[in-house]
């Protein structure tokens, strides 16, 4: 073993910069913090390459002065904390005092910054070394520059991505900054152009569609629940989901963190085949219930008070509209004592309370099947014009997402989304097949924004898109959509599933087609809240059992349930 000595400055910037700078969006967070915690009004990033080759913050908030300024970037140095106990009640973003420096030893550092608008400094470091401090005018705030992340670490530079991917990750950290805070101004500038601008004063909702280009038809719902000191609101744009987590954001006393636990909770609740919904869970407790001085980066905290965290996020979930409706339906359909409703599951996905029912509940498939010919044969059609018609008590839309009907042996409820979505994804593949491109033009073109890694999926799959009738034109990130498979209701929720969804498809052993078809179908079919007349929701019907598979949408999810007269006959103790 060699002699023990103290380390050189130098190499302990580098070992810290290695603990903070994971990559260009770790850059962008620690100076978007040190941004708000100046009470910033307005946050501005430009990006260059991804943040490879720049990544530069400006805010308004309060400036430094040129004493300030060199102290900085001195390791641990810092206005946040002056005792030990001001960890246990930490009211800033930041506290470390390390990452100014630490990002300053990987990259052409830069800073200009002013307290009033009259004084102005600007400081310039090239790999923690400093060049030069002199006076510059500025306007009261900050600007801070680094250039050629990791220039002087070529091992830790070739492990950065490509600069979409890199790119998606400082968006995914200046989206989480701006639903934290409402009252900030967020803008970030990739390449010279504009991707997103967010004024101050909008409420999380606007925020949102703000972001993510959503229309006003778009549905939000959201959830509140607290357990003693712990309060948690969730916000779920349900009709909105990704194959992974990327665009779910958990914000701890306005801290956007990663925490395995809430995100556990949320896709046991939240998820299912059709990928992770947007979401943002705020979860707000005293500083004391809260460790954030566990992780380097801050990015993980710890919860002194699990179960708390727990109770609270579980009963906002529980408020949800839809876990709502689904509570209803489970108590309807599930009888006294073992089983429940007839339903052909396939894998065997249903939610009872958030969670999937398993597999080895064994139904009854043939009374199914019965029920299911049975309303075939009790259609009639008055003309070759004229939507299906049924006997009895016809078909009956309840709660704007579930067409019901009678048999002889009990009740026939059908989800009319997943219904919908077997019958557009049996027409888009017919379409493909027979050569027969089965479009409808749009009145009036949409255009959209896409992410970087949207852009990457249209060009792999842009051949499919066109045989299973999308059409499209495209510049730079804004695609113009002007045709949509015949049928679909949702033409541009329709496209964004499939960008979003096929390297994640629930069914990964479907053809690439196939998984295209059934991403497309699924957001481009009828939504749960839509509203039905009479005659659409037999034609619905009548168009579900003219498919090869009426039972199951293209996920495997059961479209219909029996429930039968015994089964009722019992719940009312007949």
């Amino acid at each position: 073993m060699g002699e023990i000595r103290l380390l050189p400055d130098e190499v302990v910037n580098r070992i810290a910069a290695g603990e903070v700078v994971e990559r260009p969006a770790s850059v962008a967070k620690e100076l978007m913090e040190n941004a708000l915690d100046a009470e910033a009004g307005a946050v501005d990033v430009v990006l260059e390459k991804g943040g490879r080759k720049l990544v530069e913050v400006r805010d308004d908030g309060a400036g430094m002065n040129r004493h300030d300024l060199l102290l900085a970037v001195q390791r641990h140095a810092t206005s946040k904390i002056r005792t030990a106990d001001d960890l246990d009640s930490l009211s800033t973003l930041g506290f470390r005092g390390e990452a100014l420096p630490s990002i300053a030893a990987v990259c052409h550092f830069t800073v200009v910054t002013s307290p009033d608008g009259e004084e102005g400094w600007r400081l310039r470091m090239d790999g923690g070394e400093m060049k030069d401090v002199s006076p510059a005018p500025r306007a009261r705030g900050t600007t801070v520059s680094c250039g050629g992340i990791f220039y002087n670490q070529p091992a830790r530079r070739r492990f950065l991505r490509s600069a979409s991917t890199e790119l998606s990750w400082v968006q995914r950290f200046v989206t989480g900054a701006a639903l934290s805070r409402l009252d900030v101004a967020f803008s970030l500038r990739h390449n010279g152009r504009p991707l997103f601008s967010l004024p101050a004063g909008q409420e999380l909702r606007q925020r949102l569609r703000g972001r993510y280009s959503l229309g006003s038809d778009v549905r939000m719902v959201e959830g509140a629940g607290s357990s003693g000191s712990t309060e948690a609101h969730v916000l779920v744009v349900p009709d909105q989901r990704w194959r992974g987590r990327r665009n779910q954001y958990v914000l701890v006393n306005g801290r956007l963190i990663h925490s395995p636990m809430v995100s556990a909770i949320a896709g046991e609740e939240l998820g299912g085949p059709a990928g992770h919904p947007l979401l943002v869970v705020s979860l707000s407790l005293p500083g004391a219930e809260v460790d954030v001085n566990a992780h380097p980066t801050k990015r993980e905290i710890r919860f002194r008070d699990r179960r708390a965290v727990e109770s609270a996020l579980r009963s906002a979930l529980a408020e949800l509209p839809g876990a709502r409706a689904a509570q209803t339906m489970e108590s309807f359909s599930a009888p006294s004592g073992a089983g429940g409703g007839r339903a052909s599951t396939g894998a065997g996905y249903r939610r009872s309370g958030g969670r999937r029912r398993p597999p080895g509940a064994a139904e009854d498939r043939s009374g199914l099947f019965e029920a299911a010919m049975e309303l075939q044969r009790a259609r009639t059609t008055s003309g070759s014009d004229e939507p299906a018609r049924y006997r009895g008590c016809g078909v009956v839309q309840v709660g704007k997402s579930y067409l019901v009907s009678a048999v002889s042996t009990g009740i026939v409820v059908v989800d009319q989304h997943a219904a919908h979505e077997r019958i557009l994804f049996e027409r888009i593949l017919r379409g493909d097949e027979t050569g027969e491109r089965s479009s409808q033009a749009l009145l009036l073109p949409e255009t959209i924004r896409l992410e970087p890694e949207e852009v990457q999926a249209l060009r792999r799959y842009a051949v499919t898109l066109r045989r299973v009738g999308f059409g499209f034109s495209v510049e730079d990130d804004r695609l113009q959509l002007h045709a949509v498979p015949e049928g679909v209701s949702h033409g541009v929720d329709a496209l964004m599933e499939v960008l979003r969804s096929p390297d994640g498809s629930s069914r990964p052993e479907l053809p690439e087609r196939e998984q295209l078809a059934a991403a497309a179908a699924c957001a481009g079919s009828v939504k749960a809240g839509d509203r039905l007349t009479p005659e659409e929701s037999a034609e619905l019907m009548d168009m579900l059992f003219s498919t090869g598979d009426p039972f199951h949408c293209p996920h495997g999810r059961p479209t219909l349930i029996e429930i039968p007269y015994s089964e009722l006959e019992g719940r009312f103790g007949r």
